[in-house]
């Protein structure tokens, strides 16, 4: 994942944005449910830019009275085009900009934090010197977790997502398969996908 934030206030200081960005990368790849593992994989994986154009014109109240910001979060495209996934990212990247700010709140009541989410296509994304798709980042990213550690017990009326560790509350579940007589539950389509490609589960 990147996340490329674009500052309209040119006075902010190296150490804020440095700030601001801990905060954002800390804020995307913290998930208390989630293996350590698989979250410091997230992290590795995460690039966050903080940058200050030359040139930011923009219409409305107060243009230059308080900071505006608009933040690009450049993902594979299987994970773009999950309503969960924007419902989760954009208010998190909201609140980890907004508890930078004097007035916590304002970016709750003025459009001034404009969040795009850019999905690219497969095989537009790549490491290890080679293009991957949002199945293979998966993998990367869960690769410690899946090989390493030990099966967990879920709580009653969950399950553990067996590809990334996640705790997934069995009766709102929307993402299952079955494998040699068990039912599995997935927080997510890609998690599903890489079990059923690892299995060679027939869809």
């Amino acid at each position: 994942m990147t996340v490329e934030l674009f500052v309209s206030d040119d006075t902010m200081s190296t150490e804020r944005r440095t700030a601001l960005a801990e905060r954002i990368l800390r804020e995307l790849t913290t998930e208390d449910s989630a293996p350590d593992s698989v979250m410091d994989k997230a992290r590795e994986l995460t690039h966050v830019m903080v940058r200050t154009p030359d040139v930011w014109v923009t219409g409305g109240p107060d243009r230059t009275a308080a900071p505006r910001y608009v933040v690009r979060v450049i993902v594979p495209g299987a994970w773009s085009n999950s309503s969960e996934f924007g419902a989760t990212v954009i208010p998190a990247i909201t609140r980890a900009i907004a508890a930078t700010e004097p007035d916590t709140d304002r970016l709750t009541r003025q459009p001034h934090c404009l969040v795009q989410i850019v999905g690219l296509r497969e095989h537009a994304i790549g490491t290890l010197g080679r293009a991957m798709t949002s199945t293979d980042i998966t993998k990367l990213m869960t690769e410690d977790y899946r090989h390493t550690e030990p099966e967990s017990a879920a709580p009653d009326g969950f399950a553990i997502d067996p590809v990334c560790g996640m705790t997934v509350e069995l009766a709102t579940a929307r993402f299952t398969a079955s494998h040699q007589g068990a039912d599995y539950a997935f927080c997510a389509p890609v998690c599903r996908k890489v079990f059923i490609e690892e299995h060679a589960i027939p869809e």
